[in-house]
């Protein structure tokens, strides 16, 4: 046989074969146009995208639901599970909106008025429904992990810790894969100063998945809170392998800042600082911490004071104290800057001010010392009024834990309850996530007035607004 004629062959075989896998790819095309046109593919994309929530893969899960708008294989059952991704990373507005959509669709009804309760109690208006989620505990119809974890989050909202310290262990033993019920457990347990139990429960739930980005955020947080920088560093590490990574990444940065390693967390940070709010904010509520005032801007002039850039540091300050007047920590630290750089009048007016609020911060410490000698006493009047003076005067995350302490010890205190919603409210014009728990507890502190709960206790509540 000739050469020529081999090569026809060879040609002959291989034109053969290319032809088999055009028309298998072929079949393929045209089956996948089929499901789609018939509803099929819309069928495989949400189961699809309930196993990831199920696997708590938000990011994938998104990443699914974009392609199904994009290729417009979106049905009302895609609108409902991208309704339930909203309500897991707290957008509660988005996710009412969507379910809304569902509605008008056609979805289930029934299923709608279940994730509808899960939503109200995911933000913490959990009082008025409880009966509804024991309801549903006893038939979850496949949800039983979603409504563990949307009862657990309303409690504990709500200050009702008794009640989510009955559901964790069920939700643990009937789930025992799942890291959330451990990561849940470990936030009640940090709250009330049990913070050794805390990275336990934190270590449990890394062990189940490495990749569950609030658990690697939270032990992080709470180690480097204890000095612990190298081994927090690692686990901010693992954490900046979620998709919006700001959050870690500034971890991170603190920690090299901590080793010594300044310019190294000068090049995150100066990268941090060019993303997008949206992408910012986005990275926080992935981490369950959400985002209070500009922590990336702050770290930066922080940093740049210890790198004796005092130009670019006072900037860097001025940008936090333009967005919260009220941040002591950039205000003070504007004015060591600002006296590094011989402007000694500016550096005078700050420090003034932080001598003034920390003068009438002082009746922060009288407080407390008056609390720790009555431990068997509830406190309530003086709680919510260190709660107002930190609201007032300087960090609204540590007027919040006050306030919040007082609910604690008493649910039905109506004062604690109208500081919180007015605390909300302030939040919601710039994080719309907010208004929900404005409402609720605006709700719950009518809701006490009304049954008479707070009679007793109304002339102290005066006394803080005075």
């Amino acid at each position: 046989m000739s050469q020529a004629s081999a090569t026809k062959r060879r040609l002959t075989f291989r034109q053969r074969i290319f032809r088999r896998m055009l028309g298998g790819l072929t079949l393929l095309v045209v089956l996948m146009l089929s499901m789609w046109l018939s509803g099929g593919m819309g069928t495989l994309i949400n189961r699809d995208i309930l196993q990831k929530l199920g696997d708590r893969d938000y990011e994938a899960a998104e990443s699914t639901i974009n392609l199904a708008h994009q290729f417009h294989c979106a049905t009302p059952e895609t609108l409902f599970l991208e309704a339930r991704l909203r309500r897991k990373l707290l957008q509660t507005p988005k996710a009412s909106e969507l379910l809304s959509k569902a509605a008008m669709e056609g979805f289930d009804r029934d299923r709608l008025t279940r994730e509808a309760i899960l939503l109200q109690a995911q933000s913490g208006s959990i009082r008025s429904i409880i009966s509804k989620l024991d309801q549903m505990m006893m038939d979850p119809r496949g949800d039983g992990a979603e409504i563990c974890e949307a009862y657990v989050n309303g409690t504990l909202i709500a200050g009702m810790n008794e009640i989510a310290l009955t559901i964790l262990p069920v939700w643990k033993s009937e789930f025992p894969d799942d890291p959330q019920p451990n990561y849940a457990l470990a936030r009640l347990l940090e709250f009330q100063g049990q913070v050794d139990a805390a990275k336990e429960e934190l270590r449990s739930g890394i062990a189940k998945d490495g990749n569950h980005w609030p658990s690697l955020y939270s032990l992080g947080r709470i180690l480097l809170s204890q000095n612990a920088v190298d081994e927090a560093r690692q686990f901010f590490e693992s954490a900046s392998r979620m998709q919006d990574n700001a959050a870690p990444l500034l971890q991170k940065a603190k920690c090299l800042r901590a080793l010594g390693q300044s310019e190294d967390a000068h090049a995150i940070l100066a990268e941090l600082v060019k993303r997008s709010d949206d992408a910012i904010r986005r990275s926080f509520l992935r981490v369950s911490e959400p985002q209070h005032g500009l922590p990336i801007q702050l770290e930066l002039g922080s940093l740049e004071t210890v790198l004796e850039r005092y130009e670019a540091a006072v900037h860097w300050f001025g940008v936090v104290l333009d967005d919260d007047p009220k941040n002591l920590d950039a205000r003070y630290a504007r004015a060591i800057a600002l006296r590094h750089l011989k402007r000694t009048e500016e550096a005078n007016r700050d420090f003034a001010e932080v001598q003034e609020v920390r003068t009438r911060l002082l009746e922060v410490d009288r407080l407390v010392d008056e609390i720790d000698k009555t431990p068997d006493e509830l406190n309530l009047e003086k709680r919510c009024r260190i709660g107002e003076l930190f609201l007032k005067y300087e960090n609204g995350r540590r007027g919040e834990f006050w306030i919040r302490g007082a609910l604690n010890r008493d649910p039905d205190y109506a004062p604690a309850h109208r500081m919180l919603a007015e605390y909300y409210e302030q939040l919601a014009q710039r994080e719309p996530e907010y208004a929900a728990m404005a409402d609720q507890h605006r709700h719950a502190a009518a809701e006490a007035v009304a049954k008479g709960v707070s009679n007793v206790k109304e002339q102290p509540a005066e006394q803080i607004e005075k």
